[in-house]
């Protein structure tokens, strides 16, 4: 199989993952918490293995060109990094009130739905993207458990998600 026919298939394949766990992260422990699935820091520690695997290749055979092998490895390592910090840091919390909401990327927020001005569905990377009065901006992916209770106080207040 070409690298190019591998590629796509596995496009594919993680595109019919991320709906499928998707749909079963979306009610969550019913408690209005927020979190990634433990499959998050899974994914992010056999991402740096791969690396470690990669870079054990390189070290024990000669080879003509190592810049596949460090492309790969440098992808992996961004990869794993990413998907290891937003498991073990993004959290969140929504009530009738509003959404506590934890990111490394982003910080803390806390906004309270009435200042809630717009919803919008990412299809392309699975999220909802909820605009707040303050300019704050959370985004929330479909792969968080318990997702669906931030769209069930969505629809309450009138949103169309």
């Amino acid at each position: 199989m070409s690298a190019l026919a591998a590629g796509i298939v596995g496009a594919v394949a993680a595109w019919f993952a991320v709906r499928w766990i998707g749909a079963r992260l979306r009610t969550g422990a019913g408690d209005g918490t927020l979190e990634f699935a433990p499959f998050m820091e899974r994914l992010g520690i056999l991402q740096l293995l791969g690396v470690a695997v990669l870079v054990w290749v390189a070290l024990s055979r000669e080879h003509d060109s190592y810049t596949a092998l460090i492309a790969l490895a440098v992808a992996l390592a961004i990869g794993g990094v990413y998907c290891l910090c937003e498991g073990i840091i993004t959290r969140g919390k929504v009530d009738d009130a509003g959404i506590l909401f934890i990111t490394p990327w982003g910080g803390k927020r806390h906004e309270l739905w009435r200042d809630l001005r717009s919803v919008h569905y990412r299809a392309y990377c699975g999220m909802y993207v909820l605009k707040f009065r303050s300019g704050s901006v959370i985004r929330l992916s479909v792969l968080l458990s318990g997702h669906g209770a931030v769209l069930q106080h969505l629809r309450a207040r009138g949103h169309h998600v």
